[in-house]
């Protein structure tokens, strides 16, 4: 499923670095081309009540925040997402102080770098990802990538306690808080049932 993101309308720099991300990230739900549109379409959703937000960062932040996970290095996903950016960023003429500004939202995303969002495109974008992960959204995530990685039911039960249900204290901004409530109690609301389930067979985790 698709839909028309107007964040990515911007202008012909934007589309150019929107193709380039669709292109490289393919279709994977969890982190490719499908995320980054929820991503976006969250991001929208917060900023929308916002002044002073540079529509043009948060795009290309949006846009390439993910796309170190599809380069086969050594270092974070989002660190080589910093680094492609920057490259693609300088063949578009962006100034030093624009791609410093989506390098930064694109490293401080990162749950597991805990990198302090420091500008409001930043606190945006991490949010926006947060909110993601979260809900019956999230859940699928989970459920997806515990296939994918063979994880079984205690290792899934440990990633929702240690990371999922943690994403609403991490949130930045107010707007996102609201959107989060909901979001966090379906998660809440299946761990308990899944945990219910496995305990009544006699696996208790």
């Amino acid at each position: 499923m698709s839909r028309l993101v107007p964040l990515f309308e911007l202008n012909d720099k934007v589309k150019f670095v929107e193709e380039f991300a669709r292109t490289t990230m393919g279709d994977d739900p969890c982190h490719g081309w499908p995320h980054v549109e929820r991503v976006a379409a969250y991001a929208e959703r917060i900023a929308e009540s916002i002044e002073g937000v540079d529509y043009e960062v948060l795009a290309i932040a949006t846009l390439l925040h993910d796309i170190g996970r599809f380069y086969q290095t050594n270092l974070h996903h989002a660190i080589t997402s910093s680094k492609v950016a920057e490259v693609l960023l300088r063949g578009l003429n962006y100034d030093d102080e624009f791609i410093e500004k989506v390098s930064h939202a694109i490293i401080a995303h990162s749950f597991s770098l805990g990198v302090e969002a420091k500008t409001i495109e930043a606190k945006i974008l991490s949010d926006a990802d947060k909110l993601d992960a979260m809900g019956a959204i999230g859940i699928f995530r989970v459920i997806y990538t515990s296939g994918m990685k063979k994880r079984g039911f205690s290792d899934s039960i440990h990633h929702f306690e240690e990371k999922i249900l943690k994403l609403k204290e991490k949130l930045y901004l107010p707007q996102s808080k609201r959107i989060a409530g909901e979001l966090h109690r379906r998660v809440e609301l299946y761990v308990a049932w899944l945990r219910d389930e496995m305990n009544s067979l006699g696996y208790y985790m």
